[in-house]
């Protein structure tokens, strides 16, 4: 599902997802959108000529979060993006990748290829599903995440959904120039009590 698309197109579609929408029950899925900056970043703040916007819908059960990415004017190769577990200010382990140009995470469905976005060129845009399938687990690779508390599969993809209705998730893109991280937005309304309300609507 992750491809380039129209601008027009992709301008609905991230509308579309910021956008909450009734079900025929009388419920709500809940929407986050955010802004990608350098000026979010951590450990540092990065100063960036690179920008991005990210929205994404998560649906009535929380058992699938549509996402779309758009980022640009980065002046180095975009290496990968991803989802952490992280409140704003803080730098979180990696729960669920967006895109990415290098080896793909084990043990997960291979994420799609991230595309470039040169300063003064076109808009990136990558758009997918994500689901507990994706979710990257405590392992060798991920070792952040065990002092963290994210349970593998359904429970750890439903801790991960609360997280980013409570505040503590963040979007970002990782370049060649900054490993590390260099435009990240915040996902959701931080906050100190479960998902029972969904302030993001």
């Amino acid at each position: 599902m992750a491809h380039r698309m129209l601008p027009v197109a992709a301008a609905a579609l991230l509308a579309a997802l910021a956008t909450p929408i009734a079900s025929a029950d009388g419920g709500k899925s809940s929407s986050v959108s955010t802004t990608l900056t350098g000026y979010q970043e951590t450990p540092v703040t990065i100063n960036s000529t690179g920008s991005g916007e990210f929205a994404a819908k998560i649906n009535k059960d929380g058992t699938e979060i549509q996402y779309v990415l758009r980022y640009r004017d980065l002046a180095t190769n975009v290496l990968q993006s991803h989802i952490h577990f992280g409140r704003p200010a803080l730098t979180g382990g990696i729960v669920l990748f967006l895109c990415t140009n290098l080896a793909p995470p084990a043990g997960v469905p291979a994420p799609p290829a991230c595309p470039q976005a040169p300063v003064g060129g076109a808009t990136a845009i990558v758009t997918g599903t994500l689901t507990a399938a994706k979710l990257l687990v405590p392992n060798v690779a991920n070792v952040a995440l065990p002092t963290q508390g994210i349970d593998p599969g359904a429970m750890g993809f439903a801790e991960v959904v609360q997280a980013i209705r409570n505040g503590a998730a963040y979007a970002n893109v990782h370049t060649s120039k900054v490993p590390s991280g260099e435009i990240r937005g915040a996902l959701g309304n931080p906050h100190d009590h479960g998902d029972d309300e969904d302030d993001d609507d």
